[in-house]
This record gives structure tokens, C-alpha cells and sequence, in this order.
């Protein structure tokens, strides 16, 4: 059990920790969410002992090991992404030294004190290095890295030839390689693309140890965790359950806290009208200085969490473009022996929403850029349409901010038509508030460049939109607002984005590109994966053979046994589906009375069976997805031959 204790934690005058108390079991998979600067990798770095609380006490079992897995890359250099990798088990490499230590010394002492303590110690070694499969430590480190996207040549290369994102997939290669009994995770998908974002959830979902994770991936958030953690205002609120859950249960906590909010500030508010009103009245006094002292006594609610609405993203006016916005005839691109695209044709209309996938190197931010015009084709043709008004976000155009101006200044002035509370609004979006709008641009982190970027792109007169990895550097709540922009917005978007959630939403076509070529699929992510799917089935299956129909029944009396035949099924069918049914409602009801207990906010204080209430609820919640997924196959109609 990790557990904090009244801790407090503050920068300056901004109190991030306000005496919290709080645990979690050794086994749980906790999502801690909470809006931008919550104090979320504060409240990380303090569990992993990387900073100090002010007061309180953070308390940690014997022997137990917390690993930690940072925003920001760490610096590597002079070692093989390999053997950099291999190097998160020095503490091993250091006992199998150890071990060879004291073989030599039981090969020179047969017997004696020296001896049994050496034996004893030796028998510790091994079983440490057993323990934690140290002999298998480089295949472990090899499936980690092809995991996380890196090649068979990779694995040689210099760590210092990589980006600052491949650097952080070799920390976080090192941390699931050292499989500490706690991981505090802050943001491990930000450099990862969906195929590798899926093998990182199958390994946490199969990890014996806690974890801590904090990302704006919810779909990831989804699949790993089983308790969420809300940080806001220096409290800590537990929801049981995944983000989805939270999100269902937070919205009934917001109702209620708001109406207690409301409720007691029209009282408030009767009471300074009467205060007012009879101040003056001698005849009323008495009555007046009991209200006065009903109001000071009164403790004075805040506004429940949520209750401010971020602000929404607004698009100036544009133009209509053509219907055709783009096309490509028989498009080729090369980079001198290697073929991205051998003579696709593509089109572009007006108004779509596309969604452009395929794995790290398939030539996705290449086509971005194709069609963009920023890059040439090898061979054939690239056609715009008339009156297209093109916006193009790339993380690299952070570049080209000026670095002397404000926030405020540098959005300004490019945008178009759009007023001072508009800009705000939209820097608001972006995560730029209060004064962070009057930061010199080259004050900011790389990530807030990207922010604004995005926010010069969006503050134009565009009617296509191309948008490579637009929400790299978002939260949650700013990729809604962003999410909510794009759905509302009249013109043509193509996307690129490992963000399923967005895909999901935004998307109504796919187009997969890969091998030289591009596929288009209606529908969104989630359809695209469906029927990839079944076309790959159908490719892998064996043909079937061909089924002779039975002869027709001649005598009469076929049809009227077909008849009972079909009455007999449905009456089977209405007893089975009103059996599930049943099931349902009373596992329902279980899980709500668990539920209700398990948001008491002293629920892991005052149960000592709280781990076993947990995995009942979990339990419950499986049979009861099982019990739906049965049921719908009542409601499917037959078909028919």
C-alpha cells in the first residue's frame, strides 16, 4: 500500500497539495487526471521521491521500488539504444557481479563461519536474479524496443543520433525492462504512434505492479486503469472505475455540487436583501443582527469543479472553395532509392473530414506535405482547386514564430478578422491563460510553441485545414475544444493523428497509405479497423466448399413442420433472453450497492476489504458486458436464405 499523509505541497503562493490524504493497493492501475497545471507530475515526482512534499509524509512499504517515467527526455549518448536499454538493470548486473564474488570465495572456503554466510548470501543472489529473469534480460529488452516501434537495426544505432521523442521511448523501454512495483507514468504515449500505443496497453494491462499514469490519451486511460484519481485545487477526489466511468459518475457529482452551490448561494443572497433591506429599522434589529451572524457563520462553497467552461475555438468567415479540392494523378515521390508513393491517384472534396493512418514511415506527414505544396512531386501531377485557402500545421513550424514578440502579439498578427476576446478565447483553447499571453515566445517550452502554432493556423481565413499531429501537445479538455472546432467547421480537413478518440469523433473517411500506395475506407477509425479486418479474413480463409440444398419436401406437410419447428425456437429464445434479462438487473443492482460504497471518499480508510470490493465490482462488471453481448443476439433478426 502506497499512502499519503496530510501532504502539502506550493510554489510560491500556489498551493498545489492541501494536506491530502490519500492510498492506493500495491496492484492498482490508477488514471490521474486534472486540468492543465493541477500539479498532476508534481504530485508524480513526489511519490516517486524525485521532489519533496513541504509537510506531510509520503509512505512507501520496505524494499519496495517506485520508477518513474518523466515528460521531458533525458540525456543519453555513447551507448546502443540496446545497451542503453540493458543499463536500467544495473542494480542486477551489480548482484550477478556479486555472485560471481562469492562463487570464487566458495570455491577457495569449504567450510566455517565465512562459508555458510557466503552460501547464504549466494543463495539470496540467485534467487534475486531468478526472481526478476535477469538471464533473459536481453530478448526482454529486444520484444520491449520491437514493441515500442524500434527496428532490428536500431537496436545498434548511437541513443545520441535520435530525437528527443525516440529518446523517450528508450526511457520508457528502461522502465518497463526494470518492472519496479510501483510506475509513475507522466504522459508515455506522446511519442508513441497507435500500433505501439496498443502494445504498450496490452503490457500495463498485463503488469503485476501499481501504476500512476497520467495522459490525455482516453481510449489508453480506457484499457489500463480501473480507478481514477481527480486532482483539482489541492484536493484529491476518488472515482471508481476507468475514465469513461469518471466521466459518468463526475458529471452526477458536478450536478449535485452545483445544486448545493446554487442553493446556498439564493440563500445567501435572501439573506444580504433582508440584511439591506431592514438595516435601518429599529423595530427590525434584533432580526437583522441574527441574520448578520447566520451569514458569518456560514461556510461558503465554491463553485463545483467544471463549472468553468473552457473557452470555445471560433474560425473567421472563409470563403467556398471548389468542389474538387485537391487532386493527385499518377503521384510519385522518392528519396533517392526509397519509393513513398508510386502513381497514386487521390481526391480531395470539399467538406470532408479525413483521417489520413498508416505505421511510422508510411509516408503519412509526406503526403501532408505533398499537399501542401511544401513538398514536390517525382513524378506526376498535383492539382488545386479554385478558391482553396490552405492552413497547414506541422510540429516543426514552431520554427518560424518570432521569438521576440508576446503570445498575444505574435497570434495577432496573422490572424484574420478576428477580434482581441476571440484571440483570447483562442489562446485560452490552447492552453495560454491569465497572463501567459504576454510571455515572450522565446520564453516558451517546445510544446507551447506547438500550441501556438497551431493557434496562427487556426486564426486564418482557411478553408482546408491539413493538420499533422495537431493534438500532440493538448489535454484533454483543449482537444474537445479543438474537437468540437473541427465537427462545427464548414470546410475540408485531412488529419494525422495517433489520438483515437480523435479519429474516432472527426473522421468520416479513412485513407491508409503504405507500400506506395493509399486506400480510402468509409467511416471513421473504428469502422476503417472493422473492415481491414474482414478483408483480411476473407483473404486468410480457406474457400468454402459448396453446400447442395436439401430436396424439396413434396408431401405436404414440409412447410407446417417448418412452422412448429420456428415457434419451438422462438418460444426457447423469449425464456433464454428473459433469463438474461433477469441476470442483468440483479448483477446491476449488486454493482450499483458496490459502487455506492466505493465512492465513500473513506472508502480505503474504513474497509480492509476494500481490494476485494474492488475486484467484486470488476468481476461483476465483466459478466454483465458478457450477459449484453448475449442478449444482442436476441435482438438480431434471423436471416434468411
Amino acid at each position: 500500500m502506497l499512502t499519503l499523509d496530510n501532504v502539502t505541497k506550493s510554489f510560491g503562493a500556489r498551493r498545489i497539495l492541501d494536506r491530502v490524504s490519500w492510498s492506493m493497493p500495491d496492484d492498482a492501475r490508477v488514471g490521474l487526471v486534472g486540468l492543465n497545471g493541477a500539479g498532476k507530475s508534481t504530485l508524480l515526482r513526489m511519490i516517486a521521491d524525485v521532489s519533496p512534499p513541504d509537510s506531510g509524509r509520503i509512505a512507501r512499504p520496505q524494499k519496495t521500488r517506485v520508477g518513474y517515467l518523466p515528460q521531458d527526455a533525458p540525456e543519453m549518448g555513447g551507448r546502443s539504444v540496446l545497451a542503453e536499454t540493458l543499463s536500467a538493470l544495473d542494480r542486477m548486473q551489480a548482484l550477478e557481479r556479486r555472485g560471481r564474488e562469492l562463487e570464487e570465495l566458495l570455491a577457495r572456503e569449504h567450510s566455517g563461519p565465512g562459508h555458510d554466510a557466503a552460501l547464504e548470501e549466494y543463495g539470496e543472489v540467485l534467487h534475486e536474479l531468478e526472481q526478476h529473469d535477469f538471464y533473459s534480460a536481453d530478448a526482454r529488452a529486444t520484444a520491449v524496443l520491437f514493441g515500442l516501434g524500434f527496428s532490428e537495426a536500431d537496436l545498434s544505432r548511437d541513443v545520441a543520433e535520435f530525437s528527443g521523442g525516440i529518446r523517450m521511448r528508450i526511457a520508457l523501454a528502461k522502465l518497463l525492462l526494470d518492472g519496479p512495483d510501483f510506475m509513475m507514468l507522466d504522459e508515455p504515449t506522446n511519442h508513441l504512434d497507435i500500433e505501439a500505443r496498443n502494445w504498450l496497453e496490452d503490457y500495463l494491462a498485463a503488469y503485476t505492479g501499481g501504476i500512476i499514469l497520467v495522459s490525455h490519451d482516453r481510449y489508453f486511460l480506457d484499457r489500463v486503469t480501473n480507478r481514477t484519481t481527480e486532482l483539482a485545487r489541492g484536493k484529491i477526489t476518488d472515482y471508481v472505475g476507468n475514465y469513461s466511468r469518471y466521466l459518468v459518475q463526475r458529471e452526477e457529482r458536478f450536478a449535485l455540487e452545483m445544486a448545493a452551490y446554487e442553493n446556498q448561494r439564493a440563500e445567501i443572497e435572501h439573506m444580504e436583501q433582508f440584511i439591506s433591506r431592514f438595516r435601518y429599522q429599529a423595530s427590525k434589529a434584533r432580526l437583522v443582527q441574527s441574520r448578520i451572524k447566520q451569514l458569518e457563520k456560514i461556510e461558503r462553497l465554491e463553485p463545483p469543479v467544471g463549472a468553468e467552461k473552457p473557452p470555445a475555438i471560433v474560425f473567421p468567415q472563409c470563403e467556398r472553395s471548389a468542389r474538387r479540392v485537391f487532386e493527385l494523378q499518377g503521384a510519385v515521390k522518392k528519396y533517392g532509392d526509397l519509393t513513398v508513393y508510386n502513381g497514386i491517384d487521390l481526391v480531395i472534396e470539399r467538406g470532408q473530414k479525413i483521417a489520413l493512418v498508416g505505421p511510422n514511415g508510411a509516408g503519412k506527414s509526406t503526403m501532408m506535405k505533398i499537399l501542401a505544396g511544401v513538398e514536390e512531386l517525382s513524378g506526376g501531377e498535383r492539382i488545386v482547386g479554385d478558391k482553396v485557402a490552405l492552413g497547414y500545421f506541422a510540429q516543426n513550424l514552431a520554427e518560424s514564430l518570432n521569438y521576440e514578440k508576446t503570445v498575444l502579439r505574435e497570434l495577432s498578427d496573422s490572424a484574420d478578422a478576428l477580434a482581441m476576446p476571440q484571440l483570447r478565447g483562442l489562446l485560452g483553447a490552447m492552453l495560454f491563460s491569465g497572463d501567459d499571453v504576454e510571455k515572450r515566445v522565446g520564453v516558451l517550452s517546445g510544446g507551447e510553441r506547438a500550441r501556438l502554432a497551431l493557434a496562427k493556423v487556426l486564426a486564418q481565413r482557411n478553408n482546408c485545414l491539413l493538420l499533422d499531429e495537431p493534438t500532440n501537445n493538448l489535454d484533454i479538455i483543449a482537444k474537445d475544444s479543438l474537437l468540437e472546432a473541427l465537427r462545427r467547421f464548414s470546410g475540408t480537413v485531412l488529419i494525422v493523428s495517433h489520438d483515437r478518440f480523435v479519429l474516432n469523433e472527426l473522421a468520416t473517411e479513412v485513407i491508409e497509405v503504405g507500400q506506395g500506395y493509399a486506400t480510402r475506407y468509409l467511416g471513421n477509425y473504428d469502422q476503417y479497423l472493422e473492415k481491414k479486418a474482414l478483408i483480411e479474413a476473407r483473404a486468410a480463409a480457406p474457400e468454402s466448399p459448396k453446400i447442395a440444398k436439401p430436396p424439396r419436401d413434396t408431401r405436404g406437410n414440409g412447410e407446417a413442420t417448418q412452422s412448429r419447428d420456428a415457434e419451438r425456437r422462438r418460444d426457447r429464445s423469449a425464456k433464454q433472453k428473459k433469463q438474461i434479462e433477469d441476470d442483468i438487473e440483479k448483477k446491476e443492482s449488486e454493482r450499483g450497492k458496490l459502487a455506492e460504497e466505493m465512492n465513500r471518499p473513506d472508502f480505503y480508510l474504513a474497509r480492509k476489504d476494500a481490494d476485494e470490493l474492488i475486484a467484486r465490482y470488476e468481476k461483476i462488471g465483466r459478466e454483465v458486458e458478457k450477459l449484453y453481448a448475449d442478449l444482442v443476439k436476441f435482438e438480431e433478426p434471423e436471416e434468411t436464405l
